[in-house]
């Protein structure tokens, strides 16, 4: 299969050399595994027999659960079938039955064994291979056949047959969110050679070609180090009092010290929800507090500065929401309360840099405004 061998080949290598462009870091409130996931796919499969394989190719639908242990190993149980068919060159006719594959699968994140040091990888490639079993009814297509004198040959099975399936394969997959990601998978399965009714001497290879949708969850954050106890302070006994010396007293000089008044500042955090960059009603008296802050301290300006959480999204997106969140607050402070905006210095980080510990408080601006 020519055909197969260049696709593996090109998933590998789109999936080993494309994985460095879109990266996170780990976060405090962040590790890859272990996790659990559910995922649904749909598309073709055809198995291969003495008859033109464009002409046998019908629909698959899929059903997987599994979970990973590690960022690189973990399982999966997947039940996959729908509709299969298979020819008779002869007397160019073919026939329709009914399959399903139960499957037990072992998956390797490649990704992650070239990159073992990157926390998050957008885009993974994954190596199947695995074992299960596949059950085949409704064979009355292939039984009017033979009924109608067009086909001679014996059936391998009329009204059931169930038969091993191995598996191996290759899955492309792309995270768009911590929890969301979408797929493309390609398998061969190797079936015994009575699973499409016919014999003849060798079992039988089935080419799947399906895409699919997977939801992640159970995400573990990592443990906090254990903060080291400070050993208690050793009371030290006092030295016995000397005794008192005749002092002769002279007049206290005292100066008048001069108050050195403090400049003062402020600062605001405006929070954001998810992937928005839209000032809620909550947040809103924060921007006026800084806005009435600002009028009544002429010559102070402020600094407002953008930030995004690195637990969702990629670092491109994180950067252009954080840098809308903070023209949203800039705009609100000029455009509604009349602060100058030669007043205003500017800023984004995106996820590059994390000011609170909790994931989702890192969607946030934060002005400091001093004299």
């Amino acid at each position: 299969m020519p055909n197969f061998k260049t696709l593996v080949a090109t998933l590998l290598m789109l999936g080993t050399t494309s994985v460095a462009t879109a990266q996170h870091t780990c976060t405090k409130d962040y590790k890859p595994a272990p996790y659990t996931f559910i995922g649904l796919q749909g598309g073709g499969q055809v198995t291969f027999t003495n008859y033109k394989a464009s002409k046998l190719i019908t629909p698959v639908g899929a059903f997987s659960v599994g979970h990973f242990f590690s960022p690189v190993v973990g399982t999966r149980l997947n039940v996959s079938g729908w509709k299969n068919k298979g020819g008779f060159k002869s007397v160019g006719k073919t026939y329709e039955y009914n399959y399903v594959t139960s499957n037990l699968d072992l998956m390797l994140n490649l990704s992650k064994i070239v990159m073992p040091s990157k926390c998050h990888t957008p885009l993974n490639v994954y190596l199947i291979g695995g074992v299960g079993l596949s059950y085949a009814w409704d064979n009355d297509d292939l039984n009017a056949l033979r009924n109608s004198g067009l086909v001679k040959e014996n059936m391998a099975w009329e009204d059931d047959r169930l038969v091993h399936n191995f598996r191996a394969g290759l899955q492309l997959e792309y995270a768009f969110a911590k929890h969301f990601a979408v797929n493309l998978e390609v398998d061969a399965n190797n079936l015994h050679d009575r699973f499409n009714s016919k014999a003849n001497g060798r079992g039988d290879w089935q080419l799947t070609g399906m895409v699919g949708l997977t939801y992640k969850f159970g995400f573990k954050k990592h443990k906090a180090a254990p903060v080291p106890v400070a050993p208690a302070p050793v009371k030290e006994q006092p030295a016995p009092a000397p005794k008192p010396a005749v002092v002769e007293e002279k007049p206290v000089v005292v100066e008048e010290k001069k108050e050195v008044k403090q400049p003062e500042k402020i600062r605001i955090d405006v929070f954001f929800a998810i992937n928005s960059a839209v000032i809620r009603s909550s947040e809103e008296p924060k921007v006026k507090k800084l806005a009435d802050w600002l009028n009544s301290h002429p010559e102070a300006k402020a600094d407002l500065v953008g930030y995004a959480d690195a637990g969702t999204g990629n670092a491109q997106i994180n950067r252009t929401i954080s840098e809308k969140r903070m023209k949203a607050v800039a705009d609100v402070l000029v455009q509604k309360y009349g602060i100058k905006a030669s007043r205003l210095t500017t800023g984004f980080k995106g996820d590059s840099v994390q000011p609170f510990k909790n994931n989702d408080d890192n969607r946030v601006v934060i002005s400091v405004a001093a004299e």
